[in-house]
């Protein structure tokens, strides 16, 4: 019965109106330089192996700071027992902006890990636009660590490229985990989305190079206050 009423709260979430493109805060796992505008709110809710969901709500307090809270909850679906994790708190302030030769640059914090994907933890993001004719392309590099009591350990990076194939349809990859500072977590994904004003649908594939492979669905809302 709780989980059924979960579910239906997490449904009754209303249809966002005035949206526009989401922009890629994150690829699939790896955050990116991207922040919102201000006054827009973006919910993301992913669903991962095992019937669980990592709820996400971020507000774009100004153009180049946003903050957020996220809440996991596992086995959500199926019969296993419901556990939830203490909210955590999100942000992310961007330095520079992509222009010219000056690639956007980001210091944020991303909690909690879910699944097999540990939390990143605080992080440095750098993203650069190209155009490819009617295309664009976003190169995406992201150092984290979740480690603040042994300063240079546990240190991790992870790159990625999402393409916009339309204003509507995405394309992308990325490797999370290069240097292995989590020998279980080192990962190869690809994410697939389309946009549906004002809803976002995206379907990942996670390959773990030490595991096996999982998919994941991202459904993502905006809107503005």
């Amino acid at each position: 019965m709780k989980k059924i009423l979960i579910l239906l709260l997490l449904s009754a979430v209303p249809v966002m109106i005035l949206a526009v493109q989401a922009r890629n805060i994150e690829i699939l796992d790896v955050p990116t330089a991207n922040s919102l505008i201000k006054g827009e709110i973006r919910g993301d809710f992913k669903f991962y192996p095992g019937g669980g969901i990592l709820n996400r709500l971020y507000v774009g307090l100004f153009d180049k700071l946003m903050i957020g809270g996220a809440e996991r909850i596992d086995n959500l679906i199926g019969n296993g027992n419901l556990s939830f994790n203490i909210p955590w708190f999100l942000f992310k302030l961007r330095f520079t902006d992509d222009d010219g030769a000056m690639p956007a640059i980001a210091l944020g914090y991303e909690a909690p890990g879910y699944y097999l994907v540990p939390t990143k933890g605080a992080y440095v993001a750098v993203t650069k636009e190209i155009a490819m004719g009617s295309a664009f392309a976003q190169v995406t590099g992201t150092v984290y660590t979740n480690n603040f009591r042994n300063f240079g350990q546990d240190v991790d990076m992870g790159a990625g490229i999402e393409f916009a194939i339309t204003k509507e349809f995405i394309l992308g990859a990325e490797f999370d985990g290069i240097f292995g500072a989590l020998t279980d977590a080192r990962y190869v994904n690809f994410v697939t989305g389309y946009f549906f004003d004002p809803i976002q649908i995206d379907l990942g594939v996670k390959y773990n190079l030490n595991k096996d492979v999982s998919r994941v669905l991202r459904i993502i809302y905006i809107n503005y206050f």
